[in-house]
């Protein structure tokens, strides 16, 4: 799957998930349970999105252009007056991703399923505080 293909798609799956729910924690839940579906679906996405194959490719710009493309979604989502204090959006997707990609590499697609409300809690912990935070993220698992 080129780059720009698996990206759109992931993109696809996340803003299609979102578009489905009024509240944006459940956006930002629903988000973040299409993009791990999607990745479980399509796990040679990882090897797409950071490939070194193409020539000319470079592997920092694509990672940091998913990175940005996703904290975007969660920016657009989630109130600015709502986040606590030294939270970056960057830093949450990046750590979403990192996470996702880890258990895509090792084969743990299983343990990835089971992951995802842990994800969303730790997505919304920041603007929400824990225990609201982890209502949403149980809701989501229901």
């Amino acid at each position: 799957m080129a780059y720009p293909l698996a990206l759109a798609n992931l993109e696809a799956a996340v803003l299609d998930a979102c578009a489905g729910e009024d509240e944006w924690p459940a956006q930002i839940a629903a988000g973040i349970y299409a993009g791990v579906d999607y990745a479980i679906a399509n796990p040679e996405v990882v090897e797409t999105l950071a490939s070194e194959d193409a020539p000319g490719s470079d592997v920092l710009r694509r990672y940091e252009r998913v990175i940005g493309r996703l904290a975007g979604f969660l920016r657009v989502k989630a109130p600015a007056d709502e986040r606590l204090p030294g939270a970056t959006d960057e830093a949450l997707v990046a750590g979403v991703v990192g996470l996702v990609g880890d258990h895509l590499r090792i084969g743990r697609l299983d343990r990835l399923a089971e992951l995802r409300p842990e994800l969303v809690l730790l997505t919304l912990l920041p603007y929400l505080g824990f225990a609201e935070a982890k209502r949403w993220a149980d809701a989501a698992a229901e």
